[in-house]
C-alpha cells in the first residue's frame, strides 16, 4: 500500500508538471534551447552533464530494495512471491518511470529552455496557478516520505535485530520502534534541509551507490556465475552494460564533486 500511495503521488505531481508546462505560450525566439549561450564556461556545462547523467540514473535505482520488496509480497506459505510476476511488475515500472520522467524533461525544457529550474514546478512557484505548485509539492513529499519507508526498511530490521539482541528479547516495543523510526526520519529530513547543494548531492549519490548496485554489479555478477560464452548476445550486452555504466560512474562522480565544491564557495546553512 505504501508503495502504491507513492507510485500515485509520483504520476500525479509528473502529470501536473507536464499539463502546466505545456499551457505555456511564448513567442517565437523569447526561449533561449541554445546551451551556448548560457553564461556558463565549457568546464561548468561539461560537468553540469556529467552530473545530469548520474542523476537520471539515481531516478532508475531500485535493484537494490527489490528483494525487500519480493519479501513482502507473499501472502502465505501456498502463495509465495514468484521470479515472473515480479519481472512483470519492475518491467511495467520502469517503462511508467520512463514515460513520466522524459515527458517532465522535454516539455519543461520546450517551455522555459534553458532557464528551466532543476524542479520544473519551481518555474510556476509564483502567479496564478501557485496552489497548483502546492498541492504538487504535496504530492511529492507524500512520494518522498513513502519512497523512503521502503528504502529504509533494511536499515530499520537492522537496528531492531540490534536492540533485540542486546535486550534479549524477541520483539521491539513498538513505542520504541515507532520512535526509532521518526528519529530517523527527522534526522535525514533536518540534513537535507542544511545541504543547499542537492542536485549534485543526488548525482553523487547516483553514481556511487545507485550505479553499482543497480546498473554495474547485477550483470557482472550475472556474467561471473552463468559464464556466457564470449562474444555471443548475453556476454556482449552485459559487458557493454558494466563498461558503459561504470564509465558513467566515474563521470558522474567527478562532475557532482566539482558542483560540490564550487557550491561550496557560496554555502549557506538552510539555503534554498
Amino acid at each position: 500500500m505504501v508503495s502504491l500511495v507513492g507510485a500515485l503521488m509520483s504520476m500525479s505531481y509528473c502529470t501536473i508538471a507536464v499539463a502546466m508546462s505545456g499551457t505555456i505560450r511564448h513567442t517565437p525566439g523569447s526561449v533561449n534551447y541554445d546551451p551556448a549561450q548560457t553564461d556558463k564556461a565549457p568546464l561548468d556545462r561539461c560537468m553540469g552533464i556529467f552530473n545530469a547523467l548520474t542523476s537520471i540514473l539515481f531516478a532508475y535505482g531500485g535493484h537494490n530494495v527489490a528483494l525487500e520488496i519480493q519479501a513482502t509480497l507473499p501472502i502465505d506459505q501456498q502463495h509465495p512471491s514468484s521470479v515472473p510476476a515480479m519481472m512483470k511488475g519492475v518491467n511495467v515500472t520502469f517503462i511508467a518511470t520512463g514515460l513520466a520522467y522524459f515527458a517532465v524533461s522535454i516539455v519543461g525544457f520546450w517551455a522555459f529552455g534553458t532557464a528551466v529550474a532543476d524542479n520544473v514546478l519551481l518555474s510556476f512557484a509564483r502567479g496564478p496557478h501557485s496552489w497548483v505548485v502546492a498541492m504538487a509539492d504535496m504530492m511529492v513529499v507524500v512520494h518522498v516520505a513513502s519512497a523512503f519507508q521502503v528504502y529504509m526498511q533494511p536499515v530499520y530490521q537492522l537496528v531492531e535485530n540490534a536492540i533485540k539482541a542486546r535486550a534479549g528479547v524477541e520483539r521491539v516495543n513498538p513505542i520504541v520502534a515507532t520512535s526509532l523510526r521518526l528519529f530517523l526520519v527527522v534526522l535525514v529530513t533536518v540534513v537535507g534541509i542544511i545541504i543547499p547543494f542537492f542536485s549534485n548531492l543526488m548525482g553523487l549519490i547516483g553514481a556511487i551507490c545507485i550505479t553499482p548496485t543497480t546498473f554495474l554489479l547485477p550483470p557482472l555478477l550475472w556474467l561471473l556465475y552463468k559464464r556466457p560464452a564470449k562474444w555471443g548476445y548475453e556476454w556482449s550486452v552485459n559487458w557493454f552494460l558494466v563498461i558503459i555504466t561504470g564509465i558513467l560512474g566515474v563521470l558522474g562522480t567527478i562532475g557532482s564533486i566539482y558542483g560540490i565544491i564550487s557550491a561550496w564557495h557560496t554555502y549557506k546553512v538552510l539555503a534554498a
